[in-house]
């Protein structure tokens, strides 16, 4: 699903309302009928028992709030209405919403405080309707902003955001005071970049997307940025015909580990043969062959010439003689001078599928120039620490600005950027972003990562091409972690669990696909 920013959002309104002719009343009908459909599937509880409050701004917000109302007041038991500042302030829509909600004989109460009569309305509702910004927000709610919003927090009630939680940077995510904890937010026509942006998504809730009749082909073309979903994965998955054998279904070259690294080595490799490459292979330091070949029984073992406990650059010339459908490089290699030298030499000789991650990554500060004019464009896999140690930048500024830099990043290189964090996004050298919708905080612990990247050079060995390969990569790798959580706890959950999960989330998109 495309995802949009508040200004390409405004953009889109303009577009229905000037170009197609939908009027204002017309969008903000079906918006606010919208939210009420989903208060009435989503509430617990009969609304005909319910204390329901609407708090209103001044805006087009708010007057999406006045029709939510309109359609409350003909279900629930007791209802207040809060417009927030003066009735002689709207006009347009909004004021056309007032005024039919008042010959309705609904009283919308003008308020500039938060008196204690209101705050026991907000206290005692059953379900509270948040209109108070829109998606135009920005900065802190102030005043009797933050009052309401501490009040709306601090009841018991369902509550259901009115296109982003007031308080929420739609654009950013960013939260610099109070906001609304939404267990639903129906945003209009498509999902904003803030829903999906820390700490915005917290305050999000359930996410609910509206089709208020603007038309969703306006996104095609226009904007690239969108979810990753279950069935772009479920229809990247390499088919199986049933005559395949091993050498058929990917060769993989995994280039991993040093002293004290030998798990980052292992989960890699175990996490390629769990995606399904048929033949792995495991070029480790010589010296660390014999607890590998203990730890990998199904992985063929590749001991090279080592220098202090991690791989030599000339051990890379030996390797490439050999046949592989796609080649990892970095999980556990050390930041010794023969690892750096190694990853410049692999990316200088070596033009195939790549995948390079953790230390791989972290060796190319000054040698960015060996990434680009690849007609297979390399796979990237760092997280915030990794990639801001290549840009100067401190990883809150990576994590801050991730969408961004990641596109700006992919399309500078040549590469495919998989910036992992929450949430994960792929950046791509055409300058499209995807954001993965999958995975939870279990999944921040060591190890983690190094499972991500043999699942992706898996899928490039099997055939599928870079971007979907990374795409469906990220995708399983959180759904695996969510069944793991589900089952082990976000705790509990451990790199090494991922592995008996990741046939779980192949199973859980197949078998939907053979029952539908």
């Amino acid at each position: 699903m495309y995802i949009l920013t508040p200004e390409e959002m405004r953009e889109f309104d303009r577009y229905t309302i000037e170009e197609l002719g939908v009027s204002q009343e017309i969008l903000m009908e079906n918006a606010g009928r919208s939210v009420y459909s989903a208060i009435k599937a989503l509430y617990s509880y009969p609304l005909e028992d319910a204390a329901a409050v609407v708090i209103a701004g001044k805006g087009n917000n708010g007057g999406d709030g006045l029709v939510v109302a309109r359609y409350l007041s003909q279900d629930v038991e007791e209802l207040f209405v809060y417009l927030v500042g003066k009735k002689a302030d709207l006009k347009g829509s909004p004021l056309r919403n007032l005024e039919i909600l008042e010959r309705m004989g609904v009283e919308v109460i003008e308020i500039d405080e938060v008196d204690e009569e209101i705050e026991e309305s907000i206290l005692g509702a059953d379900v509270i309707v948040d209109a108070i910004f829109g998606t135009g927000f920005r900065g802190k709610a102030e005043g009797i902003y933050a009052e309401l919003i501490d009040a709306i927090n601090a009841s018991d009630a369902f509550i259901a955001s009115v296109d982003i939680a007031s308080g929420v940077n739609s654009k950013s995510g960013e939260v610099f005071g109070d906001a609304v904890i939404a267990d639903v937010t129906v945003t209009m026509a498509f999902p904003k970049t803030g829903h999906f942006l820390y700490p915005g998504k917290l305050f999000t809730g359930e996410l609910v997307v509206a089709d208020i009749g603007i038309p969703r082909n306006l996104a095609e073309g226009r904007i690239k940025r969108a979810t990753v979903e279950e069935d772009d994965v479920r229809e990247i998955l390499p088919v199986r015909l049933g005559h395949e054998h091993k050498g058929d279904v990917g060769r993989v070259l995994v280039i991993a580990g040093s002293r004290g690294f030998t798990g980052a080595a292992s989960l890699t490799s175990l996490a390629s043969m769990r995606m399904g490459a048929g033949l792995t292979y495991l070029a480790i330091p010589e010296s660390l062959n014999p607890i590998l070949e203990a730890k990998v029984t199904e992985v063929i073992t590749l001991p090279v010439a080592e220098v202090d406990g991690s791989i030599s650059e000339e051990a890379i010339d030996g390797l490439l003689g050999g046949k592989y459908d796609g080649i990892a490089i970095g999980p556990g290699l050390s930041r010794k001078e023969s690892a750096v030298k190694a990853v410049s030499r692999l990316l200088e000789k070596y033009r195939g599928p790549l995948v390079i991650d953790a230390d791989g990554v972290w060796a190319l500060k000054g040698r960015l120039d060996l990434l680009r004019n690849r007609e297979i464009p390399a796979i990237l896999t760092p997280h915030p620490g990794e990639l801001g140690h290549l840009l100067d930048l401190s990883p809150d500024e990576v994590d801050r600005n991730r969408m961004e830099i990641a596109v700006e990043f992919a399309v500078k290189h040549g590469v495919i950027l998989v910036l992992k964090g929450a949430p994960t996004v792929i950046g791509t050298p055409g300058g499209f972003l995807w954001i993965n919708t999958t995975g939870n905080p279990g999944l921040a612990s060591g190890g983690t990562g190094d499972v991500l990247t043999g699942m992706i050079v898996s899928l490039l060995a099997q055939g599928v091409p870079p971007v979907e390969s990374a795409i469906a990569g990220v995708y399983l790798h959180g759904l695996a972690g969510d069944l793991a959580a589900a089952d082990l706890s976000e705790y509990s959950l451990m790199a090494g669990d991922l592995l008996d999960y990741i046939p779980e989330a192949i199973n859980y998109l197949t078998s939907y696909d053979e029952e539908d």
